[in-house]
């Protein structure tokens, strides 16, 4: 008995995996999208977090290239909902133990897990074939699904928490405008952009690799659908890639933004600039000339945060000047940073 008091403690911990119900909004590999729901309950039950997961986008010089990392990535989470765990415990600021999140432990959180390899949105009604492979590109679908599901609950809201981490806090900021539109404007909205700051710059050897990937990427998933931003891609008709970037996306945010920024974002440095020397969290393998090029980019961070914080009064920040990305879900202490800019966060 004991035992089996224990074990329905650990599974009231968990999140259950749910699919999608619009049955075109499916993954990269053609699996539906997905997510992990956790029911608010006594003063959390009409707040909400909307957590988009984090990852990368599908990068590739080329299009064959690109074609060819789309179905690597159906190979992993980020591409398909087939080994997604049925139910799964988070820790940090989604934990339900009350001790470890006091201030969140009750709230709903909808965690949408990425799968589409395009950053939470596109839409290509066709399939793309590629090597015998078959691919979709449908991440607006999963989304717009999602949002439907939940459209009633969001309507009786208190305070909502738009957020993410790498692709996931780009697609918090893409989303927010959206997302604004389906609630009554008395309802509070926060975006928290976790490591997040994606910058138009070439890497140490002249390419711009983010860049050409983010064009390859609308030329397929963006074609018959524009990006959620849609003030943004008004601006920028045949450069939507651009609305992908850090330094405009921040100027069509209408509500408040938290930023999560670390100096020495890793995932950029080793995947978009391609900076290799980074182990074991350190820079001692690096070279003169990769030091002083990753300098470079720590000062465009700082730089670009700062106008942020210039621009807009409602703009808070926490930017530690290490190697690391993904503070939001970990770290509890930030919340404390996040009432000071959104009090309305001191009422547990």
């Amino acid at each position: 008995m004991l035992i089996f008091f224990f074990q329905q403690l650990q599974c009231c911990f968990q999140l259950q995996l749910q699919f999608v119900q619009d049955e075109r909004a499916k993954c990269l590999d053609g699996t539906l999208g997905s997510y992990y729901f956790q029911q608010g309950f006594e003063s959390g039950q009409n707040k909400f977090i909307i957590y988009f997961e984090g990852g990368e986008f599908i990068l590739g010089n080329t299009e064959e290239q690109f074609l060819m990392n789309a179905v690597e990535k159906t190979k992993t989470q980020q591409g398909s909902s087939l080994n997604r765990a049925s139910a799964f415990e988070f820790d940090g600021v989604f934990s339900k133990d009350k001790i470890k999140n006091y201030y969140f432990h009750n709230w709903n959180l909808i965690h949408i897990n990425y799968c589409d390899g395009v950053g939470f949105q596109g839409y290509k009604s066709d399939q793309v074939i590629y090597q015998s492979n078959v691919l979709y590109f449908r991440g607006e679908l999963i989304i717009r699904s999602i949002f439907d599901h939940f459209i009633t609950k969001f309507q009786k809201a208190e305070i909502v928490i738009l957020s993410g981490c790498s692709v996931g806090g780009v697609a918090a900021l893409q989303w927010e405008q959206y997302f604004s539109s389906l609630i009554p404007e008395k309802i509070s909205i926060l975006c928290v952009a976790d490591s997040s700051i994606l910058y138009d710059m070439q890497s140490m050897n002249g390419f711009n690799l983010l860049q050409q990937s983010l064009k390859i990427m609308n030329y397929i998933a963006n074609n018959e659908t524009q990006v959620p931003q849609k003030n943004c891609a008004s601006d920028f008709p045949n450069q939507i890639w651009k609305c992908f970037y850090f330094q405009n996306l921040m100027h069509y945010i209408q509500q408040p933004v938290f930023i999560i920024q670390p100096f020495y974002d890793i995932s950029f440095l080793y995947k978009y600039l391609e900076i290799k020397c980074i182990q074991d969290l350190t820079l001692n393998n690096c070279q003169k000339n990769e030091m002083d090029f990753i300098d470079h980019v720590f000062q465009t961070f700082r730089q670009v945060i700062k106008e942020s914080l210039t621009n807009n009064s409602n703009t808070g920040s926490f930017a530690p000047s290490c190697i690391a990305d993904w503070y939001f879900q970990r770290q509890n202490q930030l919340i404390y940073k996040l009432v000071i800019i959104f009090p309305q966060l001191d009422n547990p």
